[in-house]
């Protein structure tokens, strides 16, 4: 039976998945302040996130731990004690409310192992006795601000148009300090996803780069070092900027870099979304991805290309997109 819902005080979203995850969860804060001014706003993230969790709008403050049941293949599991630590901390919060944006039943189980009273979440696999408030399992088909928004309705809100939105004055330090590094008429190119059958060869993304070279915009290259060192040994470049080389090589650093940037061109990944999150232009290459679902669906302009496979995504296809957005015309 669903639990009655007051004005609440405290209110936690849950959001333990990835970078553009968490983005995406920047939709619901503007909706909340409105509804709740008074209300404090916190979030639940995975360590490596809470660099972006922290610059959502509304938010006062991350509780940040790794979940011990979402491990990628390469990486290790993450020991049990820091997440059932933070699992404490939410449960001295005593918050009224917990949104939990994507609500695997090991999420659930932990948003309620905290005693919140009221969970809202969507329809998962072995999840619904958990959760005190169970929306429709998700539409895969259809855009993620929308399904998402559907969270906000057992609060009696009405999301229109939602829009996902990161906060740059958060970042004043880290902005002034990269902009005097690399100025302001600068790129950021993110050629990598996790899957490298989806990326567009290397090969292309240099000869872009040259383009863009040649028009005045240097290239800052968005990766892991081991993914940029792929670039820096393996092909020919014009001279430009690395985000491993940033100050402390943070995601927090990146983040900055990414809200300076004249326009992005990038894989459907996280850094797509935090440029997209500060109204920077984006171009995103799905090849494949889910386009229907994870377009570009910040506060800026965007335009996708997208494909089956990367297969016949040139230099000059990009180049077209990023011109049809008279991001770059020639000086």
């Amino acid at each position: 039976m669903n639990a009655a819902i007051g004005a609440p005080e405290r209110i936690l979203i849950v959001a333990l998945d990835n970078v553009g995850d968490v983005v995406f969860t920047s939709a619901l804060t503007p909706s909340l302040h409105r509804a709740f001014p008074n209300a404090r706003i916190d979030v639940w993230s995975k360590t490596y996130t809470a660099a972006i969790a922290a610059l959502i709008p509304h938010v006062n403050n991350v509780i940040a731990a790794d979940p011990f049941w979402a491990v990628p293949p390469s990486e290790s599991r993450p020991p049990m004690v820091p997440f059932l630590r933070s699992v404490r901390a939410v449960a001295r919060n005593r918050y009224d409310v917990a949104i939990v944006t994507e609500a695997p039943w090991r999420a659930a189980a932990a948003v309620a192992a905290t005693g919140i009273p009221v969970r809202i979440g969507p329809r998962r696999r072995r999840n619904t006795h958990l959760l005190t408030h169970v929306l429709p399992a998700e539409d895969p088909h259809r855009p993620v601000l929308q399904e998402q928004a559907r969270l906000l309705a057992a609060l009696g809100i009405r999301a229109d148009r939602p829009r996902y939105r990161l906060d740059e004055s958060r970042l004043a330090g880290p902005r002034a300090d990269i902009a005097s590094r690399l100025g302001t008429r600068f790129t950021a190119f993110h050629p990598f996803a996790r899957e490298r059958g989806r990326c567009v060869a290397l090969t292309e993304w240099t000869q872009l780069a040259f383009a863009m070279h040649a028009r005045g915009y240097p290239v800052l290259w968005i990766g892991t070092t081991q993914e940029l060192d792929e670039i820096r040994r393996s092909h020919t470049h014009p001279r430009g900027f690395y985000a491993d080389q940033l100050p402390d090589a943070s995601l927090r650093a990146t983040a900055a870099a990414l809200s300076l940037a004249r326009f992005f061109v990038g894989h459907d990944s996280g850094p797509l979304h935090i440029a997209g999150a500060f109204g920077v232009p984006v171009v995103g290459v799905f090849a494949p991805g889910q386009p229907d679902r994870t377009f570009p669906q910040g506060v800026g302009p965007w335009r996708i290309i997208a494909r089956p496979n990367p297969a016949g995504i040139t230099a000059g296809t990009i180049l077209r997109e990023i011109d049809e957005l008279s991001l770059a015309s020639t000086p």
